[in-house]
């Protein structure tokens, strides 16, 4: 049937009976007509116009179908192909304003059912340009239809929507599929507003794109009484922090981590109540809510802090061993002590805290809370302004470790720190190659201490990076004197803390002391535990890239002893593998751990790295490691640390130690 342009319709015309016309069509071609071929015209097109010297026809195709034959009739001139090709743009305006007519008087029929909808509905074309919206869009977004058609609704967008949410709509809509979903938008007046959306394709029988239509719903009213609802269950209304259902729930999340230390304490205000009944409750509760923000910014992202009632504090610390709970607990008390400042002067509390750990005092967040809070009315009872751990055995260790750290943090300067070097032997040579630098405190007044002790003590303390600092000028320097005495192609490693890989300035740093000790970066070599390296892997990655490019080696330490990934492991730039002692110990008896060296040894060789094992101490150790071809050694079987003159007179005694 013709396309209706106003007035009166012609009656159907089946293709088949077009004759000229239905050539046109199928051709594609618009067609000039001959006055002799006007006779020839189907009775369809006869009875529309009634021609007498010439006529053409132009067919108008749109998505691959015939959609319209327009007839042009007695021109003074012929047609021309010039005449031809503007009639077919013609043909193609006059087709696509028809469709758009089509489209209005859809767009009215379905507006007539959705004007007076109580929920906002916007109908927009295939190109997601708005053609509609109705009264609730317009009374929701302050903007007036005029103002709203034309646009796509990415006018209404926030920027607070994430970009998946977006994705993942258009990707069901073009499968077919209706998108349930929220997004953020802004009102006229610049407000935000929360709205659930319906959105869905529409379609012709054929399967064109007709339109898209979007129902919504505000739902910023339900979204903040949920919050509400949610703040009122989980958090202290005066402080802002979790209350004790979250507190326990973030508690039970970090003690199913297998394996994960975690220190609760329990701080309560020394005199709280003599703040409120001199100074009134407005004054204690903005007390509270200062103490809340001081012991908030002394504390890592994974710690949970919540306020109990009154002037008591809950602490929930994941991954905080001893040592650093003795170092944290001494910060905050610290913190606390700062003057607050009042109207009419300033005052000054202090704390008491109650430590327990997990799982060693308590494996309930119940019980480790009732025990820290005994320790915490022990400190009450010897004086407040203190921390005290619930084990007795602990509490002995934390005297102890405060001391340490006292004295450990003039030790540099006191020139009571030392190296002594653990010779690497190569067992395709038998010379030696290398040594690992380790650490040595004397003190006047404890003796030899153990780094096994001192070390946690200096993490977190926070002097490891100075420490190591020195460590690394020190071993640096100590390789460039062996050089001068004779001594070649000596590398000797260095342990690096996690604090000093997280560091930004690493490699600068790093680069820096060593030319200052008058040594090349080839002569380092720098070991990291696997821990460290697979804490945040792709960061890893850069910085030992960039530790390679600048010419240190790279080891990987204690081996096995983690939980390993293969696929960052082959993308590490490492030179060499350290096979961690506890599986050396019992090497020649225990079948697995013959296993797990010999699987670390060819994984080594398969990645290009070197595998050396660590705590080697007999000779069927040491024969099993070279019947598995393992690269290198150290441990008490070939040499203990020796002082840097003992090393060198080790080494310079092997035969072409100067090669």
């Amino acid at each position: 049937r013709a396309p209706s342009l106003g007035g009166r319709q012609p009656p159907p015309c089946p293709l088949a009976e077009t004759g000229l016309g239905g050539e046109a069509l199928m051709n594609r071609e618009p067609r000039a007509l001959r006055a002799d071929e006007l006779g020839r015209l189907p009775p369809c097109l006869k009875s529309l116009h009634a021609a007498r010297e010439r006529a053409v026809l132009v067919p108008v195709w749109d998505d691959h179908r015939p959609r319209m034959l327009l007839c042009v009739l007695d021109r003074a001139e012929p047609y021309g192909p010039r005449d031809l090709r503007t009639l077919e743009v013609l043909g193609d305006a006059l087709w696509q304003n028809i469709q758009r007519r089509r489209q209005r008087h859809t767009i009215l029929r379905l507006s007539s059912a959705v004007s007076e909808s109580p929920f906002p509905v916007i109908i927009t074309d295939p190109e997601k340009r708005i053609e509609y919206v109705n009264s609730a869009f317009c009374k929701l977004t302050g903007y007036s239809p005029e103002e709203a058609v034309g646009q796509t609704p990415k006018f209404l967008a926030s920027g607070r929507t994430p970009a998946s949410t977006y994705a993942e709509m258009w990707g069901q809509l073009a499968r077919g599929e209706a998108w349930q979903g929220e997004f953020i938008n802004r009102r006229k007046d610049g407000t935000e507003f929360i709205e659930a959306a319906n959105v869905y394709a529409l379609r012709s029988a054929d399967g064109t794109l007709l339109h898209y239509i979007a129902h919504k719903d505000d739902i910023t009213a339900r979204k903040e009484t949920l919050e509400r609802i949610e703040q009122l269950s989980d958090y202290d209304q005066l402080t802002g922090l979790p209350n004790r259902n979250l507190l326990e729930h973030r508690f039970t999340e970090a003690a199913g981590q297998t394996g994960q230390a975690i220190t609760v304490a329990w701080l309560d205000l020394d005199n709280f109540k003599n703040v409120n009944d001199s100074l009134g409750h407005a004054v204690g509760d903005a007390l509270l809510r200062e103490v809340a923000n001081r012991l908030r910014a002394g504390l890592g992202e994974d710690a949970v802090l919540s306020r109990q009632s009154g002037d008591d504090f809950l602490l929930v610390l994941p991954g905080v061993r001893q040592a650093q709970a003795v170092h944290l607990a001494t910060e905050l008390l610290a913190a606390l002590q700062q003057p607050i400042p009042l109207a009419d002067g300033e005052l000054t509390i202090s704390g008491s805290i109650g430590l327990a750990v997990y799982p060693t005092d308590g494996e309930t967040l119940e019980d480790l809370l009732a025990n820290a809070e005994s320790a915490m009315y022990r400190v009450k009872q010897d004086g407040r302004n203190a921390f005290r751990f619930f084990s007795p055995e602990m509490q002995q260790y934390t005297a102890r470790a405060l001391s340490l750290a006292s004295a450990l943090r003039g030790a540099v300067e006191r020139q009571e720190l030392r190296l002594v070097y653990q010779p690497q032997l190569c067992l395709r040579s038998n010379r030696i190659i290398g040594a690992e630098a380790l650490l040595r405190w004397s003190s006047p007044e404890w003796g030899e201490i153990s780094p096994t002790e001192f070390i946690p003590i200096a993490e977190s303390g926070g002097l490891i990076v100075s420490i190591g600092e020195w460590v690394l000028r020190t071993a640096a320097a100590q390789v460039r004197l062996w050089r001068e005495a004779g001594l070649k192609n000596i590398v000797v490693a260095v342990n690096l803390s996690a604090v000093q890989f997280a560091r930004s300035d690493l490699v600068s740093s790093l680069t820096a002391a060593v030319a200052f000790s008058g040594a090349s970066p080839e002569e380092i070599e720098l070991e990291l535990t696997e821990a460290i390296a697979l804490k945040h892997p792709e960061a890893a990655m850069q910085t030992m890239h960039a530790l390679r490019e600048a010419g240190f080696r790279l080891a990987i330490d204690d081996f096995g002893t983690g939980y390993s990934s293969m696929s960052y492991l082959k993308r590490f730039a490492v030179h060499k593998l350290k096979i961690d002692q506890s599986f050396v110990r019992d090497l020649a008896t225990d079948r697995n751990d013959q296993a797990i060296v010999t699987a670390i040894i060819q994984m080594a060789h398969s990645l290009g790295m070197s595998a050396i094992a660590e705590g080697v101490e007999s000779p069927e150790q040491l024969s099993f490691l070279l019947s598995r071809g393992c690269d290198e050694l150290q441990g008490y079987f070939f040499s203990r640390p020796r002082p840097p003159e003992d090393f060198l007179a080790l080494a310079l005694a092997q035969p072409d130690s100067g090669s």
